[in-house]
């Protein structure tokens, strides 16, 4: 490293206030014109010094007290990190700390393996703003498939579904997982369709697709929106749900003497596991509330407030509905003929949570 000495009498000046000055404005205009350098000062009793060195990113290791100037982004020589101590003073962080290239050793498959353990909508999220190694692997079918879009069974926090998405919105954001061949977002993705776009028919195919992936809870689901209009086929899709246990379906199939013999009461805190996610039941509630063409057609919205289908009224209609409107017939109270409920898994839940129970004498 070579060092450039500059002296200047002390003689020059009258006292050491003015030495100091000058050393000031020394140091100012060399980090104004000559940033990719630093300014030694030492004074004796005779004469002041001023070194001037170019110093590299070695420099930063350096324990002195020189004052150690940061690198432009013109510079061909990567910048340090800028940091800041509880102090607020700028912290100059080495390029092998900033930058670990572990990541780089492991391959794909085992990184992405351990990040498909993080499996919720928040957890993608912390990994796209992570690096970009993780935003890619984050963008993959293995972990697009093993979300959960649902968020928390109670509050609906952490789901795919926001406040303010639209029909677009939502259909977009849930499309991204579908294509991967998440079975939870197919199901959503053909419940939005069904219940709030004109195409019935392709939400059905939607749901029919969740259903021979597997997922019990489509093969309920179109077992109670086919139940009117494809009456043998809603039929085997409840059979297949119940013979896996489902309880919903068990429920429509079973007389309630066997229910009742065989699982007893059923408290409101077992039967909440089975209804739909907060966030798709919200989503399709304030859709319901938002579209007049729905309501126009004599249509009625579930009376379970923690499920958001709507289906039409159990009652003769004036006016057939349109072929492509597939949604079954509300079931309706015996006791007040007021409250209409798109399945018994509704009706049940909503008696035993004490509300309907409680409104049900004075309907």
């Amino acid at each position: 490293m070579e060092v450039a000495q500059v002296s200047v009498s002390a003689n020059e000046f009258e006292n050491e206030q003015q030495i100091i000055a000058y050393s000031r404005v020394l140091m100012c205009r060399k980090r104004i014109h000559d940033s990719d350098t630093c300014i030694n000062i030492t004074e004796n009793r005779s004469k002041l010094t001023a070194n001037i060195a170019t110093t590299d990113l070695a420099a930063a290791d350096d324990v002195s007290e020189t004052p150690t100037l940061i690198l432009p982004r013109s510079s061909p020589v990567p910048p340090f990190k800028k940091l800041r101590s509880e102090y607020g003073s700028a912290i100059a962080m080495p390029p092998s700390l900033e930058q670990s290239t572990f990541l780089r050793i492991v391959p794909d498959d085992v990184v992405g393996y351990c990040l498909s353990f993080l499996n919720s909508v928040q957890d993608r999220s912390a990994l796209q703003r992570t690096c970009r190694q993780f935003r890619r692997l984050s963008n993959s079918d293995d972990i697009l498939a093993s979300i959960r879009l649902g968020g928390d069974e109670e509050t609906g926090l952490g789901g795919i579904f926001s406040y303010d998405d639209g029909l677009d919105s939502a259909s977009k954001k849930v499309s991204l997982f579908a294509r991967a061949g998440n079975v939870e977002a197919l199901y959503m993705l053909g419940m939005i369709k069904t219940f709030c776009q004109p195409d019935v028919e392709g939400g059905i195919l939607i749901l029919q697709r969740a259903a021979k992936e597997g997922y019990v809870r489509a093969h309920y689901t179109l077992g109670l929106v086919l139940r009117d209009s494809h009456t043998e086929e809603a039929n085997r899709h409840l059979i297949t749900a119940a013979q896996a246990d489902y309880l919903p379906a068990l429920q429509e199939v079973l007389p309630n003497r066997d229910m009742k013999t065989k699982y007893g009461e059923l408290s409101a805190a077992q039967l909440r596991p089975y209804l739909d996610s907060i966030g798709l039941n919200r989503f399709l509630g304030r859709h319901y509330l938002e579209c007049g063409a729905l309501r126009e057609l004599n249509t009625s919205h579930c009376w379970n407030p923690l499920c958001g289908r709507w289906a039409f009224k159990a009652n003769l209609m004036v006016t057939p509905p349109p072929l492509d409107l597939r949604v079954s017939r509300m079931k309706m109270c015996s006791r007040c003929c007021r409250a209409k409920y798109c399945s018994k898994l509704c009706q049940v839940y909503d008696w035993r949570s004490g509300r309907h129970k409680t409104e049900c004498q004075f309907l």
